[in-house]
């Protein structure tokens, strides 16, 4: 019923395409980089109660993936720029939001990589080898990226207490209860998003594409 559903909205997604093909490369480029942000920015404001639940870093993957790893890395920076400047439960300081910018890039990698493996062609609605490589992705990006911002804060931690016993800190902030349950929520939920709706974004910018 859901694939039915989806199917029934793409050939909407394929007049729109049409329409955007009369538009200049560089605008629809503009208008799509815009779209992400503006989607991630939407859904993150509406799951602000699920913590570490988010569909941030499929949108950047999916953006990496259509529209190459520079411009899908500018839409994860935009949108923490403004998420981590805006964000529910406070800003974030300079050095986090950095850090935050600079390892969400690392999904954009991701959706750039994983179209040499499966092209827009290949990618089916229905589960196939390319759900397979997408749920991959997911759990390599999330871990880099739970990593990277889990030492920040261990560094942060360190600098706070007055220690210079910085592998200790990093490993505390990295294997505390608090962060592994976080970890584990962020890294099952990417990972069931990536596998179910990166082919549908997939097909419904391929669509446009048309």
């Amino acid at each position: 019923m859901a694939t039915e559903k989806t199917d029934a909205l793409l050939p909407a997604a394929s007049e729109m395409g049409k329409r955007l093909d009369s538009m200049p490369r560089w605008l629809t480029q503009g208008v799509a980089m815009a779209g992400f942000v503006a989607a991630i920015l939407v859904s993150n404001y509406a799951l602000q109660d699920f913590l570490n639940v988010k569909l941030f870093d499929l949108l950047v993957f999916l953006a990496g993936y259509s529209l190459g790893f520079r411009r899908g890395a500018l839409v994860g920076a935009a949108a923490w720029m403004v998420y981590g400047t805006f964000n529910p439960f406070g800003p974030s300081g300079a050095v986090l939001l950095g850090v935050e910018m600079a390892s969400e890039v690392g999904y954009a990698l991701a959706g750039a990589l994983v179209r040499r493996l499966a092209q827009p062609g290949q990618v089916r609605l229905l589960p196939s080898r390319a759900s397979l490589l997408f749920a991959l992705a997911a759990v390599i990006s999330t871990l880099a990226y739970d990593v990277a911002t889990n030492i920040y804060t261990g560094l942060n931690w360190a600098w706070l207490a007055g220690s210079t016993e910085y592998g200790r800190w990093i490993w505390v902030s990295l294997t505390n209860p608090g962060a592994l349950y976080f970890m584990a929520a962020h890294l099952s939920s990417n990972v069931v998003f990536f596998a179910a709706l990166a082919p549908v974004g997939i097909v419904a910018v391929r669509r446009l594409g048309r």
